[in-house]
């Protein structure tokens, strides 16, 4: 049986140089691409509810003074409505997550970034938002109205 020997050839620096930016051109679109697969497909994370107490009724008036507080991390406003009922909404816009701001002048929720506007329920008037703001589970004793997780609604 005959072996030949087989000399490598050597690495030309053209070779090197098309190795070098393919690595670095792969690296650069995983980059890229990161941020938008983690955007596309956020992570869940589950928490349990917890019940927390936010407001005594005699802090809310209707449709003008609320209470602003923080659920999970999460900014959170609680108002009474014009009827005498109390929702629990996020305000954090459904279109970019840009905190919104309860204007009482108008009875509305306003977003600054890009200008959407929510009514007093959540739902979207105007502007980019592409859902209504996510409410909370309401319950009331006595005085304290505490909030019992997230409505599935």
């Amino acid at each position: 049986m005959e072996t030949k020997d087989q000399q490598s050839t050597p690495l030309t620096r053209r070779d090197f140089l098309v190795y070098a930016l393919s690595v670095s051109g792969a690296l650069g679109a995983v980059g890229l691409l990161a941020p938008i697969a983690r955007y596309a497909f956020p992570t869940v994370k589950a928490e349990a509810a917890v019940r927390v107490r936010v407001a005594s009724t005699s802090e809310l008036t209707p449709l003008a003074k609320v209470v602003d507080f923080d659920y999970q991390d999460i900014p959170c406003t609680l108002l009474q409505l014009e009827d005498g009922t109390y929702v629990g909404l996020s305000r954090v816009c459904t279109h970019l997550g840009c905190i919104i701001k309860w204007q009482p002048d108008d009875a509305r929720f306003f977003c600054p970034c890009h200008a959407g506007v929510s009514s007093p329920t959540g739902e979207v008037l105007a502007g980019p938002p592409p859902s209504p703001l996510p409410t909370l589970k309401l319950a009331l004793e006595g005085e304290d109205i505490w909030v019992e997780g997230w409505s599935s609604s």
